[in-house]
């Protein structure tokens, strides 16, 4: 259950949702010089800088910021002073990636040292502060329990990132194909999957106005999910069983979807074609070593600009508007006319974001035969993701004044 109460303040998350469209143009324009490169080899410096900055500096700042706010909301998990960790956990995201994908970009130990050091001190600081705060916390309902789960796999992504860093920079003595595959592992679906299926059990119910999940699925789908990764990190022959838990959210984001009475709002859509996305990537990475033409980078990439940019927009689109508003609300003098979300964020807004993202993840599988087409839309989506927050903000702060 929401608890606006508890909300915070709005500057904290807006401002991880402001800064990740620099890192999504950053790496557009970056992987403009060097598609080749890219597309030749998932192992190619210049590809694990891309991924970086895509997976840390696009999508990590936005589901960061998402995360802080949902579990401030959901399960009163905050910090007492929240602005200031709010800028410490920000200036170390963006500084840490920013080394990360130097280093990577390099292959500079001593940028990789550093980025270790501030990613490894922030995120694993971050991650055990708020595992804490949501185990503690009385709150309930199986989205708070996700939640959980999801902090656990970003703590054990980034432990397997540092691990990764001190065998690239100090030669520790740790089978290098098989911490990797880890870190894959935990942090698409360890990290990232619980927290879209967290957001949207409250999200796409509230937003979308559908029917509540079924309470058993909701309860047992991320917990199946831990389950099978935890099976995985044991025996990788059973990687085909993790589409299990995905078929199942994609099956009833489905269902629950049909039902919406908002069946013209376009995150219906953009949830509906991020989660076939992730099905689709989820049935197909199994089995990279078993089809040679089976494209690794491109597959990775459908996973980026198929499923999460879409997914995350549907998010932004949401979420954005919903703490503008609230902030808005909190500030207007009593018996002043409220205005409603849509004048602080119109629908077509998103309709238009929503047909950007729909466009890269489209021709992104056509990147082989030519780059410009994903390339001018990635850029596209970028300036126009930046330019729709800023008027957003904007128009909260003016009818506040006015």
């Amino acid at each position: 259950m929401i608890n606006p109460e508890f909300s915070l303040p709005v500057a904290v998350p807006l401002r991880f949702f402001a800064t990740a469209p620099w890192w999504l143009l950053l790496a557009a324009v970056l992987f403009a010089g060097h598609a080749p490169e890219v597309l030749a080899s998932r192992y190619h410096p210049a590809t694990l800088a891309i991924v970086h900055l895509m997976m840390l500096g696009f999508a990590g700042n936005i589901m960061l910021g998402a995360l802080l706010q949902i579990s401030a909301v959901l399960a009163g998990a905050r910090a007492q002073r929240p602005v200031l960790a709010g800028w410490l956990v920000w200036g170390a995201l963006q500084a840490g990636t920013a080394l990360l994908s130097a280093g990577l970009w390099l292959m500079q130990p001593l940028l990789l040292q550093a980025a270790g050091a501030v990613l490894g001190v922030m995120l694993l600081a971050f991650t055990g502060w708020l595992f804490t705060r949501l185990w503690r916390s009385p709150a309930v309902d199986a989205s708070t329990a996700g939640l959980r789960w999801s902090v656990a796999g970003l703590g054990l992504t980034v432990a397997c990132g540092i691990l990764l860093l001190l065998v690239l920079t100090r030669g520790v003595a740790l089978p290098l194909p098989d911490v990797l595959r880890l870190h894959v592992l935990f942090g698409s679906m360890g990290w990232v999957f619980p927290l879209l299926a967290s957001v949207a059990l409250t999200v796409v119910p509230m937003f979308l106005v559908t029917p509540p999940w079924p309470q058993r699925l909701a309860r047992l789908l991320v917990p199946l999910n831990a389950l099978m990764l935890l099976l995985l990190a044991v025996w990788p022959v059973l990687l085909p069983l993790l589409v299990l838990p995905v078929l199942l959210f994609v099956l009833q984001l489905l269902r629950s979807l049909k039902a919406s009475k908002r069946g013209a709002d376009p995150a219906r859509w953009l949830w509906a074609w991020g989660g076939v996305n992730l099905l689709l990537v989820c049935a197909l990475a199994p089995w990279l070593d078993a089809l040679p033409r089976l494209n690794p980078v491109l597959l990775g990439g459908q996973f980026l600009c198929g499923a999460l940019l879409p997914i995350h927009t549907a998010m932004l689109g949401k979420i954005v508007p919903f703490l503008l508003w609230l902030d808005y609300r909190a500030s207007v003098p009593v018996g002043r006319k409220l205005r409603h979300m849509g004048q602080l964020f119109p629908e077509r807004w998103l309709r238009g974001l929503g047909g950007l993202a729909l466009a890269v993840g489209l021709t992104w599988p056509l990147a082989l035969a030519s780059i410009w087409p994903v390339l001018v839309l990635l850029l596209a989506y970028g300036v126009a993701l930046l330019l729709v927050i800023h008027r957003a903000c904007r128009n909260a702060r003016a009818a506040i004044t006015g």
